[in-house]
């Protein structure tokens, strides 16, 4: 199967590490969404689209990438990290998705630590290797679904 994986990841990276260990299971190109181009999701069977989460969003820039796609008849899987996990932060980006002619066949979520200059106010230390392993189970599960 060949997969993508485009993700925005800033600040504390927490997002990456997953984005990362995701690809390293499922043997995906992994792309910063600044790299990405909106032809880029054609070429492939499965696509992921990750980010940490910014005022309850998804970072813009993905908005602004996926905006610009064509419409795809592909499988999808969202994943973020957040301060605070929790599923009413993908539907803006599910909604997009599926607009697109996508189809979500998986959801993952990850705390992340949380903070601003430098201060950490939650989740400190997440993702970690317990976290990182629970994505590597997910995106296997993917494959082989």
């Amino acid at each position: 199967m060949n997969v993508l994986i485009i993700y925005k990841s800033y600040s504390k990276m927490n997002t990456e590490k997953v984005a990362k260990a995701m690809a390293e299971t499922m043997n995906a190109t992994l792309k910063k969404v600044e790299e990405a181009k909106p032809e880029d999701p054609t070429g492939y069977d499965l696509i992921g689209i990750g980010s940490g989460i910014y005022a309850g969003k998804y970072h813009k820039d993905l908005y602004k990438l996926l905006e610009k796609i064509p419409r795809l008849e592909k499988d999808v899987f969202v994943f973020s990290t957040a301060g605070k996990p929790d599923e009413k932060y993908e539907k803006p980006m599910k909604e997009l998705l599926v607009s697109k002619g996508c189809k979500i066949i998986g959801e993952f979520r990850c705390p992340g630590a949380a903070g601003l200059l430098g201060f950490t106010w939650s989740n400190k230390g997440h993702p970690d290797e317990q976290d990182l392993e629970q994505a590597r189970k997910f995106a296997k599960g993917l494959i082989k679904g």
